[in-house]
């Protein structure tokens, strides 16, 4: 998900509207003079494509050069590793990419040259037609949407609820389905009074944090669950107190699925379980069960994909995602290369086998 949305100045409909994968803490818009645009700062996580808004019709074709130097005044300006290149050096180089091309799409290249010396992994460009893709939920081209698969919930031997939490990539509906499919497991969980539970967030690439965070918002306790970090600034809560996200549109609150109580989080036990492919929005969910009492996270150390990001339109609809922050725990404790486990496990049924182990051996809280 992304952390901050930009707009171009009188465009309102450019802005993209990311349903969280990051993400959403209280949103604040600020006018960046000398940029040409609006910049709404959402507390966003990426970890692919969401949903956008739609873009307005362009009256003539983006050149090459207008879209390359969108994107190197974005990148200058906002990422995290902007003072550690050349960018003289870099630019000319970009340019000289270009050289004799026409359309915007041929700046593609060069832009992702830009990304790729930059250093960082979690900055990516989606061209125009996966964007649209993406916005329409339908195939533009070669680029086709991302199918929905929603939470499950499965009744374990020794009275065990195990939750899985996969990679969500979806529309707002969508979204809200997700949220909702989570929060029934676990209230069928709590009708049969369950207080073990294995949170699955193994192979979670991402997409969008705040249906996943929802979604278990009953186990999760009262927030915050996390804060944003950005550069010489204070930390900046995820969410509100009662745990809402936030769009770029005005600060307008982003579709919320509040859990009906959160008084299982005081009655349970929770073991989370994370590989090598658990990634950005994935990741921080996990991190949102950092701190908290009776949990333990098992499995490997994750991907890697912790910084917030910034989802910027460029001339042609085109999307980028540059990373501008991190992010804590609620213990204000950092994440900025991977989650590690608790309790280490081999990929697969290990990993599964540690955690249940575990669970076994808890006894629930307040009995």
């Amino acid at each position: 998900m992304f952390a901050c949305l930009s707009r171009e100045r009188g465009n309102p409909e450019n802005a993209a509207q990311w349903m969280p994968a990051g993400v959403y803490p209280a949103a604040a818009l600020r006018a960046d003079r000398g940029t040409g645009m609006a910049t709404i700062c959402l507390k966003l996580i990426f970890a692919g494509l969401l949903f956008f808004t739609a873009q307005p019709a362009i009256a003539q074709p983006v050149t090459a050069k207008a879209e390359l130097d969108d994107a190197i005044t974005v990148l200058k300006t906002y990422h995290i590793n902007r003072a550690k290149v050349d960018w003289p050096t870099l630019e000319l180089h970009a340019q000289e990419m270009i050289s004799g091309k026409a359309t915007a799409s041929d700046a593609y290249p060069a832009i992702y040259y830009l990304i790729v010396q930059l250093g960082e992994k979690h900055t990516s460009l989606h061209t125009a037609d996966r964007t649209k893709a993406m916005m329409t939920d339908q195939a533009v081209g070669s680029a086709h949407p991302y199918l929905t698969v929603l939470p499950e919930g499965h009744f374990l031997e020794g009275n065990i609820g195990l939750l899985t939490l996969p990679t969500d990539y979806g529309s707002p509906s969508d979204n809200i389905s997700y949220a909702q499919a989570a929060q029934q497991a676990v209230q069928r969980f709590s009708d049969k009074h369950v207080c073990r539970f294995i949170v699955d967030l193994r192979a979670n690439t991402g997409g969008s944090m705040y249906p996943m965070v929802d979604g278990v918002e009953a186990l999760l306790g009262s927030p915050p669950y996390g804060y944003w970090q950005a550069e010489n600034k204070p930390d900046t809560a995820w969410t509100d107190p009662s745990n809402q996200f936030y769009s770029a549109q005005a600060g307008k609150p982003l579709p919320h699925v509040p859990a009906a109580s959160r008084d299982l989080a005081s009655k349970s036990v929770v073991a989370v379980l994370i590989d090598h492919d658990t990634a950005s929005a994935g990741e921080f969910t996990a991190i949102a069960f950092e701190g908290r009492p009776h949990t333990r996270i098992f499995g490997e150390s994750t991907a890697g994909f912790l910084t917030s990001n910034m989802a910027h339109r460029l001339p042609d609809g085109a999307l980028l995602a540059v990373s501008t922050g991190w992010s804590t725990d609620r213990l204000h404790r950092p994440y900025r290369s991977e989650i590690v486990p608790d309790e280490p496990a081999a990929k697969g049924q290990a990993t599964f086998d540690a955690a249940v182990a575990w669970l076994n051996r808890q006894s629930c809280p307040n009995d």
